[in-house]
């Protein structure tokens, strides 16, 4: 019955095909493809402080082990303007250890520790979702986040009852259903007329199975697309998202780390910044703490 069940969720738009699987039916070779998903949405809280001999400390561990995943990544390269200035990067180091990443100096960085704010280690969902940073330009509406949630939790929440091995992707299912769960889980509690699908082509997974990549397109809504074009150049608004999930953490946990900006600001030197940001973010090792 199984089998049969996941034949079919490939062939079957993502909505319908979750709205058919229930917790009666365990499916091992969990899921199947499809692109439509919910807009993104982001969240604030307090700025984040941290002590500096363990700042230190960390930085010289993350360092690097930052600089091996960006030379070792098979991100496709983004076109610009090569006139530019590249943004000057920064590198941030979680505090409790659990991750590292890349984010433009001129990011504000946020790191949630408020009791409620962080998700729970058993559900993944707390005040802000599963959401534990945010770094941002406000001004240019460019955002970094990173999420943490309880792999079961992914498969669970959308009535698909998790069994056998997901210490990997390709042991969870097909990529680019794995992918439209995690952006579903970020994306659904968003109200708005934006659209967002997957861009065709985006979903890899890197050979041990514990990375997956993706990239989004939202589509937003324009009241007045003749003003815009006049202000802007631009008729239509598109926000772009690189999105990277991983299973390195090595304790039951999938952390993902997404980077967006609009169409205009993503084709050029921001976008390179942006990428940097999504291939520098590693999640650490947290089977033997």
């Amino acid at each position: 019955m199984t089998k049969i069940i996941l034949k079919l969720l490939a062939f079957m738009p993502l909505a319908t095909a979750f709205q058919s699987v229930t917790t009666k039916h365990p499916a091992p070779a969990l899921l199947s493809s499809s692109l439509h998903v919910s807009a993104s949405s982001f969240s604030k809280t307090t700025l984040f402080q941290t002590k500096e001999g363990r700042r230190n400390f960390l930085e010289s561990v993350f360092t690097s082990a930052i600089a091996s995943v960006t030379v070792a990544s098979a991100a496709p390269a983004i076109a610009v303007d090569i006139t530019s200035a590249p943004v000057e990067m920064k590198t941030f180091v979680d505090p409790k250890g659990l991750f590292a990443l890349n984010i433009p100096k001129g990011f504000f960085a946020i790191r949630r520790t408020a009791k409620g704010d962080l998700p729970d280690e058993k559900t993944g969902k707390g005040r802000r979702g599963s959401s534990i940073f945010t770094a941002g330009d406000m001004g240019k509406a460019e955002v970094i986040a990173v999420e943490r949630f309880p792999t079961f939790a992914l498969l669970a929440d959308e009535g698909i009852t998790p069994v056998g091995d997901l210490s990997s992707f390709p042991s969870i299912g097909d990529p680019t259903a794995v992918a439209n769960l995690i952006a579903l889980r970020r994306d659904k509690d968003k109200k708005g007329q934006a659209r967002t699908f997957l861009v065709p082509n985006s979903v890899s997974v890197s050979e041990d199975g514990l990375t997956l990549r993706f990239e989004m397109a939202t589509e937003i809504d324009v009241q007045k697309p003749e003003l815009l074009l006049e202000q802007t150049g631009v008729s239509e608004l598109k926000r772009i998202t690189l999105a990277k999930a991983t299973l390195t953490s090595a304790d039951g946990q999938m952390l993902a780390v997404f980077a967006s900006a609009l169409q205009q600001d993503f084709d050029g030197v921001d976008g390179v910044a942006l990428k940097d940001a999504v291939d520098s973010f590693v999640a650490t090792d947290q089977s033997k703490n």
